[in-house]
């Protein structure tokens, strides 16, 4: 390729050597200036000698004018532009050593707790294990101690244990009932999660805790699953009381209570006041229910009132006092809504489909069309860079610094990482050599991002330290 910087010497050289130099004009043989004067009297200029004068000025301009551009040439090569450092940056790396922290293989993946470093393992036979995640591997953590409950559902009772850990005032614990191991007479039920944590501040009380659970086998590997049995334990004797009212509560089609009457998430749960916004389809038939028409209702103290109709999914973003932010559909797409004292606001109205389009991760929505990542209760939207890819899963950390994405680009053989970090405004990614779906993908701390992969031999449990991306 031609070097475009040695034009302008190449245009100097073809000037010095072809333009007639009229600097001097010869007199008998000898060199006399064009522009000479005798002492203290001026030189009688002839039409032809101003003309002559002319030439000249002009071509020492020229002259002069050429050495500057030879000079701003050398200049140049011993100079060489640097490129802008303001742009976005990418690092495609080959594989994801450079930032992993781990990769572990186990028959059940590793799912999280209360307590950010801590996981659990459950099996169908009911069996629970506990594991702390200190900055490097996973390590075996023994249980404070174990509940043996006796919980009664639709009219049976249903027997779990509950090993948990407590640590600095949080309590996380995790328990399975499973009726092929259970040796007991239930017979709605074949499969049950149940959970312990604290309760919410405002109904926090002296030796009792918050007992959670629900029946859908589907969601045993969700990292934000939908609670349908919400109760008040006391702890010192086992016997519960319900948190959320089931009055009225019909029976569904396998004889057991409807599971849509009064949802909770994990989500709902961190409300710093009494207004606990919470799910419920009793309002609609429940054999024509699509899954997608719930209601949200609010209990504050002994009251349950409905608050919101028509909701788009099970989320909702508690904002202090009785405020949230949810979602719902709209003709053309779905929006996100500020509830308050009665009111709806429109906070982002989104012109395609909800879980389709835009998918979801905590408290934020994914455009997978542009990349551009929106938070939930308010106008705050962060603009990726170097975005090219079909994700399937997303994360952004706590503090809000960095974005994980995991998904495909070229074709399905062709998986990546992808990390942003916001305050740089650079990206990285990563080939990814298993191409099986990604799940679970969340920020352990403000920048070590864990998620598992299926593969032949169970799940790989793959944590990475997205600091180290340079």
């Amino acid at each position: 390729m031609r070097n475009t910087r040695t034009a302008p010497l190449a245009f100097c050289i073809y000037l010095l050597y072809n333009k007639p130099i009229n600097t001097e004009n010869s007199i008998n043989g000898k060199a006399v200036s064009a522009l000479a004067s005798t002492q203290g009297t001026e030189t009688a200029q002839t039409p032809k000698n101003k003309t002559s004068a002319k030439k000249n000025i002009l071509t020492i301009f020229l002259l002069l004018l050429a050495v500057g551009a030879l000079a701003a040439v050398g200049w140049l090569y011993m100079n060489p532009p640097q490129a802008r450092n303001d742009k976005p940056q990418s690092d495609v790396s080959a594989k994801l050593d450079s930032i992993l922290l781990t990769r572990k293989i186990t028959q059940i993946p590793y799912m999280p707790t209360d307590i950010s470093n801590v996981y659990y393992t459950a099996d169908a036979a009911g069996n629970v294990t506990y594991y702390t995640f200190d900055g490097t591997q996973y390590s075996e953590t023994a249980p404070t101690g174990t509940m043996e409950l006796t919980v009664p559902l639709s009219g049976q009772q249903i027997p779990v244990k509950i090993p948990y850990i407590e640590q600095d005032g949080t309590l996380t614990g995790f328990g399975v009932f499973s009726s092929g191991a259970s040796g007991t007479d239930v017979y709605i039920y074949n499969f049950i999660i149940f959970k312990v944590c604290n309760l919410p501040v405002a109904y926090a009380a002296d030796g009792k805790c918050l007992l959670l659970a629900f029946t859908d086998q589907t969601q045993a590997y969700t990292i934000d699953p939908v609670w349908e049995e919400a109760y008040i334990l006391n702890r010192a004797n086992g016997t519960t009381e319900r948190f959320l009212s089931e009055n009225n509560r019909m029976l569904g089609m396998n004889g057991a209570v409807r599971a849509d009457f009064c949802m909770l998430t994990n989500g709902a749960l961190t409300a710093d006041t009494a207004a606990i916004p919470f799910f419920s389809g009793r309002a609609y038939d429940l054999s024509a229910n699509t899954d997608t028409s719930v209601d949200i209702y609010m209990k504050n103290g002994a009251k349950e009132t409905s608050v919101v109709t028509g909701a788009a999914d099970r989320y909702v973003k508690p904002l202090g006092g009785d405020s949230f932010a949810f979602l719902r559909r709209s003709g053309n797409g779905f929006e996100t809504v500020k509830y308050e004292n009665g009111t709806e606001t429109m906070i982002t109205a989104f012109y395609a489909g909800y879980g389709t389009s835009y998918i979801r991760s905590g408290d934020y929505l994914l455009s997978k069309e542009d990349g551009r990542i929106y938070t939930t209760f308010d106008n705050t939207v962060i603009e990726t860079a170097g975005y090219k890819m079909n994700p399937l899963v997303f994360a952004v950390s706590p503090n809000g610094k960095y974005v994980g994405m995991a998904g495909t680009v070229a074709n399905v053989l062709d998986y990546r990482i992808y990390v942003y970090n916001t305050e740089t405004k650079k990206y990285a990614t990563f080939t990814e050599t298993n191409y099986a779906a990604h799940d679970n993908m969340h920020f352990i701390d403000d920048h070590t991002v864990a998620y598992y992969v299926v593969n032949v031999e169970g799940y790989e449990n793959v944590v990475l330290d997205v600091s180290k991306v340079k």
